[in-house]
């Protein structure tokens, strides 16, 4: 009877620095897929920064334009109160009654600061300020921020001395004056004759001189406003340049 011998393969083992290479080379790719990935979002990120920065540099652009439209308009506001108290306190104000009626209605008329705050908002509702990753524009941007705040509430400021003066205007003036003055494209015009006071007596003018002194201090203080927003924004501008080459 034969009896067959069961010959066994000898099992092949791995050495350990086998296992240690495979270790090594997951760890590596794994580690390699983390850093292209993290290499992408930066490229994202900061292509998102830079889209973020111009736009903004162009807000900020039309803000400026604006500015110095308002605050030439402030001067020019300053100038006819002037030219207005000097009439009221002549002896006879009927006697210059054309440039009465015309600066007294003139002074009517403001023109409120829209700042184009498309970007910031943008960055500030989505969570995106944290794309600008150079700390003195993010603070340069919020401190701009901050200043036109304080000018929108200047000019709410002024609206209701604007309003208390349109009502003593009922009072004093012709408001049939004022629609002659009134041309098709809503702007004003010198008024057809020598136009009357309704009431002229010293009281009146003493008011009268006392709503225009009000105006003029609202209208200070929004001027000083809208130069110091001016200079913020130069500033913020600089900065944007030195530090992105953002014109």
């Amino acid at each position: 009877m034969e009896v067959h011998h069961h010959h066994h393969e000898p099992h092949s083992h791995k050495k350990w620095h086998h296992y240690f290479w495979e270790f090594f080379m997951l760890f590596l790719a794994v580690t390699l897929g983390f850093l292209v990935e993290n290499m992408r979002e930066h490229v994202v990120d900061h292509k998102k920064e830079m889209q973020y920065v111009r736009s903004y540099t162009e807000d900020m652009h039309d803000d400026m334009y604006q500015l110095d439209s308002l605050i030439n308009y402030n001067r020019y506001r300053n100038n006819i109160m002037d030219s207005l108290t000097q009439i009221l306190n002549t002896p006879d104000p009927d006697q210059y009654g054309k440039k009465l009626y015309y600066y007294a209605r003139m002074l009517t008329l403001t023109f409120p600061f829209f700042s184009n705050d498309r970007t910031i908002q943008q960055l500030k509702n989505g969570g995106n300020l944290r794309l600008i990753k150079k700390q003195d524009v993010s603070n340069a941007m919020m401190d701009y921020d901050r200043k036109i705040r304080f000018v929108d509430n200047i000019r709410s400021r002024e609206e209701d001395y604007v309003r208390e003066y349109v009502q003593w205007l009922e009072e004093v003036l012709d408001g049939r004056v004022f629609n002659e003055m009134m041309s098709s494209k809503f702007t004003m015009n010198l008024p057809p004759g020598n136009p009357q006071m309704l009431k002229k007596d010293k009281a009146t003018i003493l008011k009268f001189i006392s709503k225009i002194h009000f105006l003029k201090a609202a209208n200070s203080f929004s001027y000083i406003s809208l130069v110091k927003a001016k200079q913020i924004a130069q500033k913020t501008l600089d900065i944007i340049k030195e530090e992105y080459h953002v014109e």
